[in-house]
């Protein structure tokens, strides 16, 4: 039996564990460290992110990082998993609507989040729930290795 309840508690090392299994298939892949920084980048709130228990298990999982953007206080898609013998189950569904009236109570009105469009499945748990989509773009990446900077380097400031 799963519950699901806020992530304030649960350790660093099962919030990447839990990372590193649902997204073991996806066509981005952070370690520990690239996990952490993306997290603190994104404002990562554990008291209002919350998951799915099997358990002691964390199985699903929505990171919601919590700022201010377009002048509004808002929650933040830092990351939304679940394991994949946990798929299909609606558990990504569950957990946003389970946190709706906690990000309320936090004075957290809008939700912003951004997905691969590829991402079928995302897209239809997201739209499923009302989400639609604003704005479409692309995401580059290349490793440091590969890059070079105009031998002036970069301005001072």
């Amino acid at each position: 039996m799963t519950n699901i309840r806020s992530l304030e508690n649960v350790s660093s090392e099962s919030i990447f564990s839990a990372f590193k299994e649902a997204f073991k298939d996806y066509e981005i892949q952070l370690n520990k460290s690239e996990l952490k920084t993306m997290l603190i980048r994104r404002g990562f709130v554990p008291e209002l992110s919350f998951g799915a228990f099997d358990g002691d298990r964390l199985i699903a999982f929505t990171y919601n990082g919590i700022g201010v953007f377009s002048g509004k206080k808002m929650a933040y898609d830092t990351g939304i998993g679940t394991i994949e013998e946990y798929r299909g189950q609606g558990l990504a569904t569950k957990i946003f609507n389970y946190s709706v009236p906690y990000l309320k109570q936090a004075g957290i009105n809008h939700y912003l989040l951004e997905i691969i469009q590829h991402n079928f499945k995302a897209v239809s748990v997201y739209t499923k729930v009302g989400f639609e989509v604003n704005r479409e773009f692309n995401y580059f990446s290349e490793s440091m290795e590969k890059i070079s900077l105009n031998s002036k380097g970069l301005p001072s400031d």
